[in-house]
C-alpha cells in the first residue's frame, strides 16, 4: 500500500470545562522534520510528540498545533520597597516637583510590577488530542497514497506495453537501420563488396542492438511491480529504481532511430519523469 507525505490530521480532548485541540499537517520531506506553532509546550510533552511522530511515521515535514480554550488567570504584584526607594529618589532629586505616582509610571520599570501568570498544564489532554490527530493523519496519508497508487499503476502498465512492443520490433529495427544505409550509399553512388557491407552492418547491429536495455528496463519494471506489492515504504526506494530505469530508457531512444518507436520510447521516458515525481509524495 502506498503512503503520501502529505496530508493533513486532528484531533480533540476534553475534561470538564478544559478542551485542548491538536492540528498535525504534513507536506514532503527527505527525512522527519518537526515544528510547532500556537501553545508552547512543555520539554517534556515536546518530546512525547517527537517519539510519537516518529514510531508512525519515517519521512515528511510535520507542522504541529496545540491549542486549548483555558483562560489565563493573572495575578499583579508591587514590590513595595523598591517602591519606597523610588519614592525617596524622587522626593530628593531637583528635577521632580511631586512624588504622586500612577500605575502608568510604573509599568514600565524593571522589577516594580510583577505578573504572575497562571497556566493549567495540558500534557495529560494534550496526548489523547494528538494521537487522535496521528490517526487522522495516517488515515489522510493513505487516501492520498491510494490516489497516487492510481496514477502509478496507470503509468507502470503503459511501461510494460511498450517494453513489450519494442522488444518484438526490435529484429525489425536492424532490418530497417540496414536498409537506410544501404539506401544512403546507393544515392552517394558508392560501390561496395558484400564483405564490406558485412562489415558496416556488424557495426551498425553492435552500435544500435537495444537487447541490452530492453533487459535491464524488463528487470527494473519486475522490481517496481515486487516493490508495489510489500508492506515497506516505497519513496526513496522507487525512486532509486526509477533513476536506473529512466537511464535505460533515455540510452533506449538515442539508439532506436524508427520514428513510431522513437516516439514511444520518448514517450516511455515521459512517463519514467513522471514517476519520478509521484515518488517525490510517497513516505
Amino acid at each position: 500500500m502506498f503512503y503520501s507525505m502529505t496530508g493533513y490530521g486532528n484531533g480533540t480532548a476534553a475534561i470538564r470545562d478544559l478542551e485542548v485541540l491538536c492540528e498535525i499537517k504534513s507536506v514532503n520531506n527527505r527525512f522527519v522534520e518537526i515544528s510547532f506553532r500556537g501553545y508552547s509546550v512543555p520539554n517534556e510533552f515536546e518530546e512525547y510528540i517527537k517519539s510519537q511522530i516518529k514510531k508512525k511515521f519515517l519521512r515528511g515535514s510535520f507542522e504541529i498545533k496545540i491549542n486549548d480554550n483555558f483562560q489565563s488567570e493573572h495575578e499583579y504584584e508591587i514590590n513595595q520597597q523598591s517602591l519606597k526607594n523610588l519614592k525617596d529618589s524622587l522626593k530628593s532629586s531637583k528635577d521632580f516637583n511631586s512624588s504622586d505616582l500612577r500605575l502608568s509610571d510604573l509599568k514600565d520599570i524593571p522589577g516594580l510590577l510583577v505578573v504572575k501568570t497562571s497556566k493549567k498544564d495540558i500534557s495529560s489532554l494534550g496526548k489523547k488530542a494528538l494521537n487522535l490527530a496521528i490517526q487522522n493523519l495516517f488515515n489522510s496519508r493513505a487516501i492520498e497514497g491510494e490516489k497516487i497508487e492510481k496514477i502509478v499503476s496507470s503509468k507502470l502498465s503503459f511501461l510494460i506495453k511498450a517494453h513489450l512492443k519494442l522488444t518484438r520490433s526490435a529484429p525489425a529495427l536492424l532490418q530497417h537501420r540496414i536498409k537506410s544505409i544501404k539506401k544512403k550509399l546507393m544515392q552517394k553512388n558508392i560501390n561496395l563488396q558484400t564483405d564490406d557491407i558485412s562489415n558496416e552492418v556488424s557495426t551498425i547491429a553492435l552500435k544500435h542492438d537495444i537487447a541490452e536495455e530492453l533487459e535491464r528496463i524488463s528487470f527494473h519494471i519486475e522490481s517496481l511491480q515486487k516493490l508495489f506489492k510489500s508492506k515497506n515504504a516505497h519513496g526513496k526506494k522507487m525512486d532509486f529504481i526509477l533513476q536506473e530505469l529512466f537511464r535505460e530508457v533515455n540510452t533506449l531512444s538515442v539508439k532506436i532511430e524508427k520514428p513510431d518507436l522513437k516516439d514511444l520510447a520518448l514517450t516511455m521516458k515521459l512517463k519514467v519523469e513522471e514517476l519520478r515525481e509521484q515518488a517525490q509524495n510517497l513516505e
